[in-house]
């Protein structure tokens, strides 16, 4: 993911990230940055020089995650960040974002302190050079941290013996064993959640960039765009204050995710060369180059096999299984034997030869 390096003066941070090839800006993914249209990632910019492309974030009064676990974690504390973290994560899924890009390094996670709200940053980047692992990254935290001796410490257990138990990890099943944990649970995939007032604020945001400003500032010290104040007045929060969450009120309950689940969609690929999105809408979806017995044909490279690999649907549940192709297929990276179904997941990496897919619910 490029060369990244922050600095920091007082309570504020610069972070720049500079590509290298073959990397280059994705643009939808900028846009929906820039529109907030996901919640819980941190403003970003680009700059092009001659010699490079650098995205940039500017942001103060923030506290990194590594700060924030450095002393005595309670249970609450350590389950909010985490479910917050998983919020984004699905967030980004929802709005076909290449999750790869999403920048999970506890140094490079922020939270604001007095609301304890994570940001992330996502680097809006085709052919992306470091590779993303989720289960890695979320496995690795309990281990960084001092947990609070005031707890009961069966609950890292279960959460570490979640990893030891799964062959390939899902992001799905994953929220709802935290859910399970903080003792929520899921109700259809909606969980009900109490939603705090928030207190008038005023808030000073770049219309361009989306960079929040010193109070005091008039243009924009990312992308030099004159800025104005915005009210932002909320006697309750509203779904964009909670990142990856779509909310809807019943008898005075917020349900989460609730105009997610009441869509009816097929299962979906996204093609990480072009992020065309590919809907699995048949209960055994053929890939391969061939037009006339395939449901979708990658024409555009003669590694792919001409029938190289189907996904296969049963009970809900999803399964890959490749036909005796030339270059094989990858499942989170490992090759799979020939004629078996391997099971994926929602946020799967799928790689046919040389040509990469994630595969989504």
């Amino acid at each position: 993911m490029g060369n990244t390096a922050i600095e920091q003066k007082n309570n504020k941070y610069l972070v720049m990230n500079r590509l290298v090839y073959p990397e280059t800006i994705n643009e939808r993914e900028l846009d929906i940055i820039i529109g907030r249209k996901v919640g819980g990632l941190l403003p970003v910019a680009t700059e092009t020089s001659k010699k490079s492309v650098m995205v940039k974030s500017t942001f103060e009064n923030m506290t990194p995650l590594k700060s924030y676990f450095s002393g005595n974690v309670s249970k609450k504390m350590f389950l909010d960040i985490i479910i917050q973290l998983v919020a984004i994560v699905k967030d980004c899924e929802k709005n076909l974002m290449n999750v790869n890009n999403l920048m999970l390094d506890w140094e490079y996670i922020f939270l604001t302190p007095r609301t304890k709200t994570v940001q992330c940053f996502f680097w809006p980047v085709f052919n992306n050079q470091s590779d993303q692992d989720l289960a890695g990254f979320f496995k690795e935290i309990p281990f960084r941290v001092v947990f609070s001796k005031q707890d009961d410490h069966d609950y890292i257990t279960d959460y570490l013996q979640y990893f030891n138990s799964q062959t390939i990890f899902s992001i799905n099943s994953f929220e709802k064993m935290i859910l399970e944990l903080m003792g929520k649970g899921m109700d259809n995939k909606a969980h009900r959640q109490f939603v705090p007032p928030l207190k008038q604020e005023q808030v000073k945001r770049c219309s361009k960039c989306g960079n929040v400003c010193e109070e005091s500032a008039k243009f924009c010290i990312v992308c030099g765009t004159p800025i104005q104040v915005n009210m932002m007045e909320r006697e309750t929060a509203k779904p964009s204050d909670y990142p990856g969450i779509s909310q809807r009120y019943v008898e005075g309950t917020t349900v989460l995710n609730a105009d997610f689940d009441e869509k009816s969609s097929f299962p979906y690929l996204i093609r990480e060369k072009t992020q065309e999105r590919i809907d699995v809408n048949k209960s055994t979806f053929r890939i391969g180059k061939d037009k006339r017995s395939c449901d979708y044909s990658v024409i555009d490279n003669n590694a792919v096999s001409r029938n190289h690999a189907s996904i296969i649907s049963k009970d809900g549940r999803y399964f890959i299984i490749d036909h005796h192709s030339t270059n094989s297929t990858y499942v989170d990276g490992r090759i799979i034997a020939v004629q078996t179904e391997v099971e994926i997941f929602s946020g799967t990496k799928l790689r046919l030869a040389n040509e990469s897919f994630v595969f989504y619910l």
